[in-house]
């Protein structure tokens, strides 16, 4: 989950306590249903407007041609009150051999500040949604226990074979009772991933890691052939 802050100055006193909390840290969209939806909940004791939309990766930019929409686009949202966002794809543009990978933007609008010399902050929260084909009739535990590990030097290269993303938690390479931890990104389908080691882990040869799971939670994956 990422958070972006969009701060409007207006003096010098600052409230950075997001309003709008949204109840996961990952959306899967598997294409045997219709739809696929979002919890968020307003935490505050003010009315907030909120406006939501899907990205490719680029927080700066709203594609106009992804296949697939966010509706509500835009609600009111009482205090202490729930909404629900749902996520329709059109049936056509995204390709059925792999998954797709697109960004959720929930970007809270705040009212307007009841005091003067304040500084009024949205705060805009980003999660993943991964579009998850049938056909591809897989699961994240197994494509994460297939990845191939390969040691070069300082690089440890993680090959992702299977048509699924495998988010990486932390890494962790052992030589005899010595360890190291590495923290590590995103796999995509059908690529590899190079990952930088510490100076003096060259002599690593055993290697356990996590992956996030489809939950938002770390499953751990331990004795990996290193290569």
């Amino acid at each position: 989950m990422k958070k972006v802050l969009l701060c409007a100055l207006l003096a010098c006193s600052a409230n950075t306590f997001a309003g709008i909390q949204v109840d996961a840290t990952r959306v899967i969209y598997n294409s045997e249903n219709q739809s696929t939806s979002l919890s968020i909940h307003n935490d505050s004791d003010a009315t907030y407007m909120v406006q939501s939309w899907l990205d490719t990766g680029d927080a700066s930019r709203i594609p106009q041609n992804i296949p697939i929409i966010v509706t509500p686009p835009i609600l009111k949202l009482a205090p202490d009150k729930d909404a629900i966002l749902r996520f329709i794809y059109s049936g056509e543009g995204l390709p059925q051999d792999r998954e797709s990978l697109f960004w959720i933007n929930v970007q809270e609008i705040p009212p307007a500040p009841k005091q003067e010399n304040v500084l009024q902050v949205a705060i805009r929260t980003r999660i993943k949604l991964f579009y998850r084909p049938e056909v591809l009739k897989t699961n994240l535990q197994a494509e994460a226990q297939a990845l191939k590990w390969q040691h070069q030097g300082q690089k440890l290269i993680v090959t992702n074979n299977g048509p699924l993303h495998v988010t990486l938690g932390v890494l962790t390479l052992n030589q005899g009772n010595k360890t190291w931890k590495v923290n590590a990104d995103m796999v995509k389908p059908y690529d590899s991933l190079n990952i930088t080691l510490p100076p003096d882990a060259q002599s690593a040869n055993g290697l356990s890691f996590t992956y996030i799971n489809n939950y938002g939670g770390h499953t751990e994956i331990k004795n990996v052939s290193l290569n």
